[in-house]
Order: structure tokens, then C-alpha cells, then sequence
């Protein structure tokens, strides 16, 4: 596997995780909403740090799959911050066009990856 932080998915993931936490840094609310969001945003770079470590296709098949949920939950988080007005229109609508370029981009990767493994076979 190439050096993950080469990887575009990186950056976005990278820049959107450092975006909300700036964002969330002064927002007062429940620690543990606050903990999770703030921990499903920076795990998807995360995620996809550790899958730059691995050989295996099936391996770096799973953690791209991880990286979708950790998307995936992180998208209910930012829609729970915002119907609860902790985070206004424009930032939710900032966070939500930059995560589903991400999760587009972590789809069109597993499927990169699951093409190198059939020609393997």
C-alpha cells in the first residue's frame, strides 16, 4: 500500500476531523456526545493510517468498510448536534458536503482495492 497520507481521502478526512474539532472546541454540551462525534470524525483518517500498514486486500477491504461506518456514524452526529442547535445550518451543511465527498471517495477506494484482489485471483 501507497503512504496514506499521499492518499486524497487522507487530506479530506484529515482537514474535515480538524475542522469540527476547531468547530466543537468552546460548544457546550454533553461530554459523551461531544466524545463520540469528536472520536468517529478522527477515526476514519485513523483508519485509514492503519490500513496503509497492511498487505493483505481483505485486510484493507475491512478497513475501508470501518472507515464507511465511522462515516456513517459520524454523519448521526453532526445531524444530532444540529437538530439540537449546537451546530447551525451553514457549519452542518459544510460538515455534511465534505463527508460525503469522503465516504464517496472511501467507496471508490474498497472498490480499487476488491478490483486488485480479483486480479490476484
Amino acid at each position: 500500500m501507497q503512504n496514506f497520507k499521499n492518499l486524497r481521502v487522507y487530506e479530506e478526512a484529515f482537514r474535515l476531523s480538524k475542522d469540527v474539532f476547531e468547530f466543537m472546541e468552546d460548544k457546550k454540551m454533553s461530554f459523551r456526545a461531544k466524545e463520540q462525534l469528536l472520536a468517529s470524525v478522527s477515526s476514519i483518517c485513523a483508519n485509514l493510517a492503519e490500513m496503509g500498514a497492511l498487505d493483505s486486500i481483505p485486510a484493507q477491504k475491512q478497513k475501508l468498510t470501518t472507515c464507511i461506518g465511522e462515516a456513517n456514524e459520524t454523519e448521526y452526529w453532526l445531524d444530532l448536534c444540529h437538530s439540537l442547535k449546537i451546530i447551525p445550518q451553514r457549519e452542518h451543511l459544510n460538515f455534511m458536503n465534505s463527508l460525503v465527498r469522503i465516504r464517496s471517495m472511501l467507496c471508490k477506494l474498497k472498490l480499487s482495492v476488491e478490483k486488485r484482489g480479483d486480479m490476484k485471483s
